[in-house]
């Protein structure tokens, strides 16, 4: 056998034996199972899968990480206790464990996006002092939760945190350089912005330094459905009550901006003449009750009136004999108006058809953002979900192919040759 022929064998050799170590090295690091149904990485610190029996569940001390979907739609477990080893577990952990009541979280940093999404047994979760953000829809669905306590230490929860959690009537945490709570709702720091109202709240006291409504404060609530704004806001940020079930709303003279309200049209808004809160009615074509006491009253003897075309104010009350107004009244025609279309409401933009049940269910494309207050400043941030290492090529795998392949290519490079001198050989022969 020729030289170049035995070093084609070795590599070739040389790289059979690479790869049947490299599979069972690999082999071996997946198969470390514990006897309770745990799959952990060859070190032991990350949870790779789950395959007990459910249950009352403790994970192993000692793991740090536990990878992204771990238990999702696992039915079987009901509790769970995390070691305080672990510091980071990925998104979606716990996501359609239906039957889960009861978790610890040890010692986590933050609560992932998805993490409890739809636990709708969930009623009771411990979140240590060690957790600083709370993602998106990280409590989406927990129907069961009534209550949540957050510890000092966070920093940021976003808007979509706490949606179709229906039954959560409070949220608590120590006041921090980022939120505080009042009467179970989020404010930021200074209690001035109302941030968030828990879904299922029926009734709000608002704190006494509140001076804004925050963008999307009251969403997903259907439960409270007639509000007073105190007269300490001067403020309501656009889409506060988009996707609320508020029907009637007093707005002080104290609110002096009101923006737009996507997906609210409200029975009627009380208010005063020639405030924001009139502003906001008549350019949505919402009932407006004017409860100022120095409007000019309307004289009975209008009724008799025909109304006057060149009045802004007045509606076209043909269908109505009783109904008029003449050009000295420019508020009443409003207000009529908005009494006698009120029982149309559900042929329009009502309740039934708009700000509430139908946004139900989309939780999962958030909602509306705001960075004031550190609510929603989780978004567009960096993915803190542990990463396994499926579909990576082990570099070693490229060393065996690349001496299998080397191997294979000198000894059919010296066949070729010693075929080529064959041939050559022959033809001289030939000759």
């Amino acid at each position: 056998m020729k030289k170049g022929t035995k070093i084609g064998w070795l590599l070739i050799t040389l790289s059979l034996v690479l790869s049947v170590w490299v599979i069972t090295s690999q082999s071996s690091k997946a198969d470390k199972t514990t006897e309770d149904g745990f799959v952990l990485s060859d070190d032991g610190k990350t949870l790779i899968s789950y395959q007990g029996a459910g249950g009352n569940i403790s994970v192993p001390a000692g793991v740090t990480t536990i990878n992204a979907s771990v238990f999702a739609n696992n039915t079987s477990i009901t509790g769970v206790s995390l070691p305080n080893t672990i510091t980071l577990i990925g998104s979606n952990l716990f996501a359609g464990c239906s039957n889960l009541q009861t978790v610890s979280l040890g010692r986590v940093s933050s609560i992932p996006s998805d993490t409890f999404q739809n636990c709708i047994s969930l009623s009771s979760v411990s979140i240590p002092s060690t957790v600083t953000s709370l993602g998106g829809n990280s409590f989406y669905g927990c129907s069961a939760l009534g209550s949540i306590s957050l510890p000092s230490s966070v920093t940021s929860v976003a808007d979509s945190a706490f949606e179709e959690c229906n039954n959560l009537t409070s949220i608590s945490i120590p006041s921090n350089s980022f939120y505080s709570t009042y009467d179970g709702c989020l404010y930021n720091s200074s209690g001035s912005r109302l941030i968030m109202v828990p879904p299922g709240k029926s009734s709000i006291a608002f704190g006494p330094s509140a001076s804004t409504i925050g963008s999307g404060a009251f969403k997903g609530n259907y439960n409270i459905t007639s509000l007073t704004v105190p007269g300490t806001v001067s403020s309501i940020e656009s889409g506060a009550f988009s996707d609320s079930a508020i029907d009637t709303i007093t707005i002080p003279r104290s609110v002096s901006s009101m923006g737009a309200q996507s997906g609210w049209s409200p029975f009627e808004i009380y208010g005063y003449h020639g405030t924001a809160a009139e502003r906001f009615a008549n350019s949505n074509n919402i009932p407006f009750v004017d409860l100022d006491p120095n409007t000019k009253p309307q004289d009975p003897k209008e009724d008799d009136e025909p109304d006057d075309p060149g009045d802004p104010d007045d509606e076209d009350d043909s269908d109505d004999s009783d109904d008029s107004d003449d050009t000295d009244d420019t508020d009443d025609g409003g207000n009529k108006n908005g009494k006698k279309n009120k029982g149309n409401k559900s042929n329009g933009n009502g309740k039934s058809n708009g700000g509430g049940g139908s946004y139900r269910g989309n939780g999962g494309n958030g909602g509306n953002g705001s960075t004031s207050g550190g609510r929603g400043s989780s978004r567009g941030g960096k993915d803190a979900t542990p990463k396994t290492a499926d579909g990576e090529v082990d570099p070693r795998f490229l060393l065996c192919g690349g001496l299998l392949f080397g191997g294979l290519f000198i000894i059919l490079n010296g066949d070729r040759r010693k075929l080529a001198m064959v041939a050559k050989k022959r033809k001289r022969d030939e000759e």
